[in-house]
């Protein structure tokens, strides 16, 4: 289908339809998932014969919006480091230094 320059403003828009397989390409999808969106209503489409259908920019911008999501991280359940560093030279087992070395002073 061809639209000359002097139709109107609305050549400019009949020649930027898209095909079922070129959107399936711009959002990287199976054609038949294209499809299946259109039945689901989730996608709008200019239905220009029964076997085919064409979709706008408005269309498919419509959708990306519809299906876009603002992913919220809640940051005020995230607890620390339960960790703590041993202090005056306590080993994690409880057991000082010192105390070690006596104990191996007595093993000589």
């Amino acid at each position: 289908m061809e639209t000359s320059s002097s139709a109107g403003p609305e050549s400019g828009t009949l020649s930027q339809l898209m095909t079922a397989k070129d959107l399936a390409q711009i959002l990287r999808i199976a054609k038949k998932t294209v499809h299946k969106l259109v039945r689901e209503g989730k996608l709008g489409c200019v239905q220009v014969t029964p076997k085919e259908r064409r979709f706008t920019f408005d269309q498919v911008q419509a959708y990306i919006d519809s299906q876009t999501v603002e992913v919220r991280i809640d940051r005020s359940k995230e607890k620390g480091l339960k960790f703590k560093s041993p202090k005056g030279g306590e080993k994690s087992i409880g057991v000082s230094k010192a105390d070690l070395r006596k104990e191996m002073r007595q093993w000589v």
